[in-house]
């Protein structure tokens, strides 16, 4: 299988999918693939944050509850990233909702000589 233009292989989506539902010790109630995006909808606050942490997702939606439908927060990836990630969960959160934004990785830095010297 080829992989789609800017995503990755669907036998890669999957295993990426399998890893989120480890990361959480199974504890999701469905989860959805596209193309070029992993959805995972959890349960459990702690489960939503968890994987909102772990794949640095720096944006959070909430959509407030309508008469015909309950709640529900998303964490998801910032625009432009593939595959795209987004973590859904419909129960209580304590506000504000935090988001996960990406950071510098530390090892960055590793080949780049400090001073200007190298490295013995």
């Amino acid at each position: 299988m080829s992989a789609p233009t800017g995503g990755l292989a669907p036998a890669e989506l999957l295993q990426v999918a399998g890893d989120l539902v480890e990361w959480v010790g199974g504890r999701v109630g469905y989860l959805a693939l596209g193309r070029t995006c992993v959805s995972v909808h959890v349960d459990s606050k702690a489960d939503a944050e968890h994987l909102a942490r772990l794949l640095s997702l720096g944006e959070v939606t909430e959509y407030p509850p309508e008469d015909h439908a309950r709640g529900f927060t998303v964490w998801s990836s910032m625009s432009g990233v593939e595959p795209r990630f987004a973590v859904h969960y419909s129960g209580e959160l304590v506000r504000p909702v935090r988001a996960f934004p990406p950071t510098e990785p530390w090892w960055g830095d590793l080949d780049r000589p400090s001073d200007g010297a190298e490295a013995a």
